[in-house]
């Protein structure tokens, strides 16, 4: 199959998503052949030194949102769900652990880990809430990492889960909006 430019991501995305019969695993291979090596996504790039960026590439007509994470050195995400929600992603550059955790039957219970995996250049991954919950980190010293994720439909609020107490809070996701 051919590799795919950004643009013609967005495009077989929207055509995925034009009706209701869209299917993880064509959102699956739409990320498997971006041609990530271009990159193209550099555009969008932007690291912060407090905290990982989130850049929405492609609003998706309300179906999914197209979003470039960039991640500085030693940077993660909170422990957090995906409310009604999937999400897969495909590394652009260097390497995000993924650490997965069981669904707490209640608030207030400890978590307990159930995987994790280390994604390198070109994996694809996916979570949704019958996967369980996660932790996404760059843990390298050195490199920054940066991925590509589709969330679908899109959300704007998560869960997220303190690991030593199992308490749960909202959070409102900051994104911002790409102008390229």
């Amino acid at each position: 199959m051919t590799k795919f430019t950004l643009s013609e991501v967005k495009a077989a995305l929207r055509e995925e998503f034009a009706t209701d019969k869209w299917t993880t695993k064509a959102v699956g291979a739409i990320l498997e052949n971006y041609d990530h090596h271009s990159g193209e996504w550099k555009t969008h790039c932007q690291f912060n030194d407090h905290a990982y960026y989130r850049v929405v590439i492609d609003q998706g007509n309300d179906r999914y949102n197209l979003v470039i994470v960039c991640w500085n050195t030693g940077q993660g995400t909170p422990i957090h769900d995906h409310p009604a929600s999937e999400c897969m992603f495909k590394v652009c550059e260097g390497e995000i652990t993924e650490t997965r955790f069981e669904m707490p039957e209640s608030c207030g219970d400890n978590l307990r880990v159930a995987s994790e995996m280390t994604l390198e250049e070109g994996d694809v991954g996916h979570i949704n809430d019958s996967l369980g919950i996660h932790r996404m980190s760059n843990d390298s010293d050195t490199d920054t990492c940066v991925t590509l994720h589709c969330y679908f439909p899109p959300y704007k609020m998560v869960h997220t889960y303190d690991e030593r107490t199992g308490d749960v809070t909202r959070y409102e996701v900051k994104c911002i909006l790409s102008d390229k």
